[in-house]
């Protein structure tokens, strides 16, 4: 029988965080594991690992770097815009959602002041930067599926780096 010590438990304890609350990080952790891309943390960023806890591969960061994330947004058919209106409740956010008329060329219609989509349960979900927003979205739509307050799992250590 093999044991593992306490804090390498602790670590490994996954933690329930709502989708539009994701950092970067946890952004970068879940996707890799919707990519079935091999990753770990090395204490301050998610690395493609060939070799558990050899943490001599390339950063992994579909969040911050377009190379990795565009090319997904483009894929899951992610409608993205910013919002640049006074009193708006996400004045200075982007907002994301399902494009599910881009092979016709129309587009699924914003509701006004960010009231939800009757079609989409979950509707769309915000962001500081467009890959963020859009990244929160294509993980609670496939991890979650469609409701109203997307929850998902993340590995302990990740909240913990977030708050530091």
């Amino acid at each position: 029988m093999t044991t593992r010590n306490t804090a390498t438990q602790e670590e490994d304890r996954l933690v329930e965080v709502a989708a539009g609350e994701l950092t970067p990080l946890m952004i970068d952790w879940l996707t890799a594991r919707l990519e079935s891309i091999q990753v770990e943390f090395d204490g301050t960023h998610i690395r493609h690992c060939t070799v558990p806890g050899k943490f001599d591969g390339d950063i992994y960061a579909p969040s911050t770097n377009p190379l990795d994330g565009h090319a997904l947004l483009e894929r899951e058919k992610i409608q993205s815009r910013y919002v640049e209106s006074h009193g708006h409740a996400f004045d200075g956010l982007w907002m994301a959602q399902d494009c599910r008329f881009r092979s016709t060329g129309s587009q699924v219609s914003w509701t006004e002041y960010g009231h939800q989509i009757p079609a989409l349960a979950l509707g769309y979900l915000t962001g500081p930067t467009m890959l963020i927003a859009g990244l929160r979205f294509i993980i609670a739509k496939h991890l979650v599926g469609k409701t109203k307050n997307p929850t998902v799992r993340v590995p302990a250590k990740l909240i913990r780096e977030a708050k530091s």
